[in-house]
C-alpha cells in the first residue's frame, strides 16, 4: 500500500526508498558504504548558474524535475 501511494504521489515508476538517519558515526559510515556500493545515488534534474536562479525556482515550483536542482557559482551546463 505504501508503495503505491508514493508512486501517485510522485508520478513515478521509480522505487523511492525513505532513509532516516540520526548522526552518528555508524549511521553515516552505512551511508557512505551504500554510496561506495551503488546502493544510494541522488539524481540531478540539473544545474544552473547563481545568476539564474529564478530559473530553477520556476522549474521546482512547475514540479517538472526529475531530481534534484542545483545552484552553484560556476556551472557548467
Amino acid at each position: 500500500m505504501g508503495t503505491f501511494v508514493l508512486k501517485k504521489l510522485t508520478f513515478s515508476k521509480k522505487q523511492l526508498v525513505p532513509l532516516l538517519l540520526v548522526p552518528k558515526g555508524k549511521d553515516l559510515q552505512f551511508q557512505v558504504d551504500l554510496v561506495k556500493e551503488g546502493k544510494l545515488r541522488t539524481v540531478i534534474d540539473s544545474k544552473y548558474p547563481l545568476t539564474k536562479a529564478a530559473d530553477a525556482w520556476a522549474k521546482s515550483i512547475d514540479g517538472h524535475a526529475t531530481g534534484k536542482i542545483v545552484l552553484s557559482f560556476k556551472c557548467a551546463q
